[in-house]
């Protein structure tokens, strides 16, 4: 007999960018909120700029992301990209990147665990108990959720149809973060 994992889900987690460029990319962040007014796509009481095309990105942090993302997804496009800013209390909803592949999460600032997906397979989610022939366990939750650490200067890439939230900041500072939509080609 062989068992097959069918249909898993991909997800990158490259750590750390140089302290410079994430330095610049911060104070972006604040040259756009000064300059721009919130978009208001997923945040919930945080600050997210439009949506800007690949050209308008920071060059060397473009010449970064697309050394990574040529080692995993060989040919793509960035669809666009928007910085969130999240200060104490604020968070984002549940959302997914339609018109994109991947998506993708590049942090400013620490994540503090903040950032949550949510499982593709939910009808599979059933409660753990002792019995040793279940197929399916998960924690009980449902729709089962799993919670992702990021450093600053981290990157997170995954399906852009996975649904995924951010949990409120919880600290005095701003929790800063670049969302990235990709395409392949």
């Amino acid at each position: 007999m062989t068992r097959y994992d069918l249909f898993p889900t991909p997800l990158w987690h490259i750590e750390g960018a140089s302290q410079q460029l994430i330095d610049e990319l911060y104070q972006g962040a604040y040259y756009f909120k000064e300059k721009c007014p919130s978009a208001n796509k997923s945040n919930k009481g945080g600050y997210q700029t439009p949506t800007f095309g690949w050209k308008d990105f920071h060059p060397e942090g473009k010449e970064y992301i697309e050394k990574i993302i040529n080692d995993i997804l060989k040919e793509f496009k960035v669809n666009g990209w928007l910085y969130n800013i999240n200060p104490k209390g604020t968070s984002n909803i549940p959302h997914t990147h339609p018109g994109s592949d991947f998506a993708l999460v590049w942090y400013v600032t620490d994540s503090d665990g903040l950032l949550n997906l949510m499982t593709p397979h939910p009808q599979r989610t059933i409660e753990s108990n002792t019995q040793s022939n279940e197929l399916f366990v998960s924690d009980g939750q449902f729709p089962q959720i799993i919670k992702l650490n990021a450093k600053k200067g981290d990157i997170l890439i995954f399906p852009a149809d996975m649904w995924h939230f951010v949990n409120p900041n919880e600290r005095d500072t701003d929790r800063i973060s670049i969302s990235m939509n990709l395409q392949l080609c």
